[in-house]
């Protein structure tokens, strides 16, 4: 069965989908800034039209949102990331960050999957038409709130107080767990997984609650 998307207004915006409403919900409530479809590109060596949900500006990510995985085109994000043919130009790595469902966190971290892409072979030496461009990349990544940082005994004299003062002004940022690897994961990538082993603040557990209840009447935010 499928289930037709709801436009829904918020935040001055209409929304193709409440799902979109509610991660926007998320982000308010973390500080984090957010666009909502910035512009379309042509991506990919077939420059397939690509409109991304969501560019987080300041932390230099871009989102894409699907309420389930028959909507997910894995080929089309794999062309978003493109080193040169992407969303990031030739500028750098490109990280697009997929986010499904808003998860019921019962306590434990929801990590989300992502695509990432570089335009580096090595760490200093940077692609051209002499060499291969590094591969697409898939991970998992979990949203830190600063505010979160002290509550779960993160010892905040070991960062530096620029970077602190950065990640506080940006609300939050995704933390990746683990070694990405270079195949395609099987099952639902629009679905978080939940790791018990490490514990949700309670700054990011208040967002996603937020996000997940709530209340859209008449395609506008209650």
């Amino acid at each position: 069965m499928t289930i037709n998307a709801i436009e829904t207004y918020h935040a001055g915006h209409l929304f193709r989908s409440r799902l979109e409403a509610r991660w926007a919900s998320v982000f308010d409530d973390l500080g984090l800034r957010w666009e909502y479809e910035p512009q379309g590109y042509r991506v990919g060596e077939n420059r397939r039209p690509y409109l991304p949900d969501f560019r987080l500006p300041d932390i230099g990510w871009w989102v894409e949102v699907k309420g389930a995985k028959e909507c997910l085109d894995m080929d089309l994000l794999v062309d978003a990331v493109h080193p040169t043919m992407g969303l990031g130009g030739s500028s750098g790595s490109t990280n697009l960050l997929v986010l499904g469902p808003i998860p019921d966190t019962d306590g434990a971290t929801p990590l989300h999957f992502s695509v990432s892409r570089g335009t580096a072979c090595g760490e200093y030496h940077r692609c051209d038409d002499d060499c291969d461009y590094p591969p697409p990349l898939f991970g998992l990544n979990f949203f830190l709130a600063a505010a979160d940082l002290e509550a779960l005994g993160v010892p905040l004299e070991s960062v530096r107080e620029r970077d602190l003062a950065a990640w506080k002004s940006w609300g939050a940022m995704p933390i990746p767990v683990g070694r990405p690897i270079k195949a395609v994961p099987r099952g639902d990538l629009t679905r978080a997984l939940l790791h018990p082993g490490i514990p949700v603040g309670p700054r990011m557990e208040a967002a996603y609650t937020l996000g997940r209840t709530a209340r859209f009447e008449h395609a506008q935010a209650a």
